[in-house]
C-alpha cells in the first residue's frame, strides 16, 4: 500500500499530538512561582491537542474505510 498522506499522513500526525499533549498533560504541577493563568492554560492546551489527535486519527480510519 501506497504512502496516502489522508490515512498515514493523519496516522502519524495524530500521533505526533499525543505525544506533545502527553508531554504538557505529565509536567503540569502546582509549583512555587505557577500562576492561575498558566497552570490552566497548559491544562486547556493538552486537553485541546488530545482532542485533535483523537479527530486526526477518527480521520484516518474514516479515509481507510473508502
Amino acid at each position: 500500500m501506497p504512502f496516502d498522506i489522508h490515512t498515514h499522513g493523519l496516522w502519524l500526525l495524530g500521533g505526533i499530538f499525543m505525544f506533545v499533549a502527553a508531554l504538557i498533560a505529565g509536567n503540569v504541577e502546582w509549583v512555587e512561582g505557577t500562576t492561575m493563568a498558566s497552570f490552566w492554560l497548559s491544562v486547556a492546551l493538552s486537553f485541546v491537542l488530545f482532542l485533535i489527535a483523537g479527530m486526526c486519527w477518527i480521520s484516518a480510519a474514516i479515509n481507510s474505510r473508502r
